[in-house]
């Protein structure tokens, strides 16, 4: 996958798919393996430290594109 590619599901206000790819995938590993594996997959590929505390943190802050 490069940068122009879509995302199924995509949120379009997103600024950045690989982040937005990223975010996702940190939410999958954080049910599965625990929040802090969650939070050390996104710190790894990037995630704004603010945006994976969001997230993680107060899941009613997620946006609707954002894996449940």
């Amino acid at each position: 996958m490069n940068a122009h590619d879509e995302i199924p599901n995509s949120d379009p206000t997103r600024g950045n798919k690989g982040i937005e790819a990223a975010v996702n995938r940190g939410l999958a590993v954080a049910m599965l393996k625990g929040v802090a594996a969650g939070a050390a997959l996104m710190r790894d590929e990037g995630v704004p430290l603010n945006v994976s505390a969001r997230v993680l943190v107060n899941p009613e802050q997620r946006r609707a594109s954002d894996w449940k």
